[in-house]
């Protein structure tokens, strides 16, 4: 009886340990995926700050904003409250921060990345451009 006792608690101990790490990694996932939602929101509204000073200023040349720079230290130009400044990655090392690859006349490419996926995109590394998500290339 004593064996059989001892038996049962090493199952149960296997089985508590089994969930314990499962629950743990379903938190560490949960919040690597909801920092990839916050990344895609912050390239649409990057997106759209973007399109709204090209709409005023006829370019996607921002002052103070180099190729290799990252986004948040772009600050529009002649009074023009951008929000780009305040759009910063939730990580902020590494990979995980929005690097401005190309601000032109008629385009825009700002780089970011994903770490488990979201929205329909795998992890990776990805580009926003003015035509929107696309996969990053090694340009």
């Amino acid at each position: 009886m004593l064996q059989r006792t001892k038996f049962k608690l090493t199952v149960y101990a296997v089985l508590l340990v089994i969930f314990l790490a499962l629950l743990i990694w379903l938190a560490v996932f949960n919040a690597a995926q909801s920092r990839d939602y916050k990344r895609l929101s912050d390239m649409r509204l990057a997106q759209a700050e973007l399109m709204d000073y090209f709409l005023q200023f006829n370019t996607f040349v921002v002052d103070e904003c180099q190729t290799g720079s990252l986004l948040n230290f772009c600050q529009g130009r002649d009074g023009y409250a951008s929000d780009l400044s305040a759009i910063i990655d939730p990580v902020n090392e590494g990979n995980f921060q929005y690097v401005v690859s190309d601000l032109s006349a008629d385009n825009f490419r700002i780089d970011f990345s994903l770490e488990v996926g979201a929205g329909g995109l795998s992890a990776g590394n990805y580009a926003l451009t003015v035509a929107g998500f696309g996969q990053a290339t090694g340009e």
